[in-house]
């Protein structure tokens, strides 16, 4: 599990490894060095973000047909979502998707283009269900919440404001981050600092959620309840 810790906590971590003076942010005496470092902080966390599916950002949508929209906003913190986790769960059936702008067509004029699957696709910023959901139909879906910083007061943000604001992800790689950006923008070399960063972030991402075995035949070790070994029906379940 990731060790964090506070803005400020980075940021004169960082200076300090480096050699440079701290300050603390948002003091009337904050200087341009301070202030160059929340904005490389900043950046370096939404970069963080879309690196890789990390299970602490990790939320779930759900969503209810009421039997007129097929068009469902996404929820405020979304930024991105986690592939081929789309259910129509009260169904107990995976839905198809996303669609193609072909495949979503056929699916508005083809003659035949209804069957037992709910399909989807992002359109315009919008979760777009086909056919229109019925009435109590339900949907649920993982994406990756957008809010890597946790504020002093408990909330969620997607940007670093105050002091004792709070990245998500593990203080080592935001330090070893922030030291490498710092000297690249500056311009010096950087090999040993990427190489730590590089370190950390392979490190991290490994470790975030752990990993299912690897089967050195090629076959998987169980079956989940699908359509290899079940048939498709009602079965009071």
């Amino acid at each position: 599990m990731a060790i964090t810790a506070t803005a400020q906590y980075i940021i004169d971590q960082a200076l300090t490894e480096l050699g440079l003076p701290t300050s603390q942010v948002g003091s009337t005496q904050v200087t341009q060095l301070v202030q160059q470092s929340l904005a490389i902080l900043n950046s370096l966390g939404d970069d963080t973000n879309k690196v890789h599916d990390w299970q602490f950002l990790e939320k779930v949508a759900a969503y209810t047909g009421n039997g007129v929209d097929s068009e469902l906003a996404f929820p405020a913190d979304f930024g991105r979502i986690v592939n081929q986790t789309q259910w129509s769960s009260n169904m107990r059936r995976p839905m198809i998707g996303p669609l193609t702008p072909q495949e979503w067509g056929w699916t508005q004029y083809g003659i035949v283009s209804v069957g037992i699957y709910y399909r989807y696709r992002i359109l315009d910023n919008l979760f777009t269900i086909y056919p229109t959901p019925a009435l109590n139909d339900t949907f649920n879906f993982f994406y990756i919440s957008k809010n890597w910083v946790r504020a002093a007061d408990g909330t969620f943000k997607d940007t670093i404001t105050a002091t004792d604001d709070v990245p998500l992800y593990d203080r080592g790689l935001m330090v070893a981050g922030l030291k490498l950006r710092m000297w690249q923008i500056k311009g010096f070399d950087t090999t040993a600092l990427a190489r730590e960063f590089n370190y950390r972030l392979e490190a991290e991402k490994g470790q975030n959620q752990g990993a299912q075995a690897i089967s050195l035949s090629g076959e998987p070790g169980f079956h989940l309840l699908d359509a290899n070994n079940i048939p498709d029906g009602s079965w009071q379940v």
